[in-house]
């Protein structure tokens, strides 16, 4: 941790500080809020027996997203595929 960054978390209790303002400037509660539900999601879905958020997201891409993207990209090429066959026939 550098010396700059450890001054600024030195500020415990200083909730208004420019600081804290800057990060907080772009802030998206929602999205954040989203964030936060879906970790809620894989927790539940996946119940690690360690009681811990760690490895969740890998688990997730393997066992759901993963499949499901390659399934898309198979799609996506017959889609493709089928569109240049019809166009050539035109």
């Amino acid at each position: 941790m550098t010396e700059d960054l450890k001054k600024k978390l030195n500020t415990a209790g200083s909730f208004d500080g420019p600081w804290l303002k800057n990060q907080l400037r772009n802030w998206d509660v929602g999205f954040e809020q989203q964030k936060a539900d879906f970790m809620e999601h894989m927790y539940q879905i996946y119940q690690p027996g360690n009681s811990c958020y760690s490895g969740l997201w890998e688990r997730f891409c393997l066992t759901e997203a993963g499949p499901y993207c390659r399934n898309q990209y198979f799609h996506a090429l017959a889609a493709i595929e089928e569109f240049e066959s019809k166009k050539e026939t035109l």
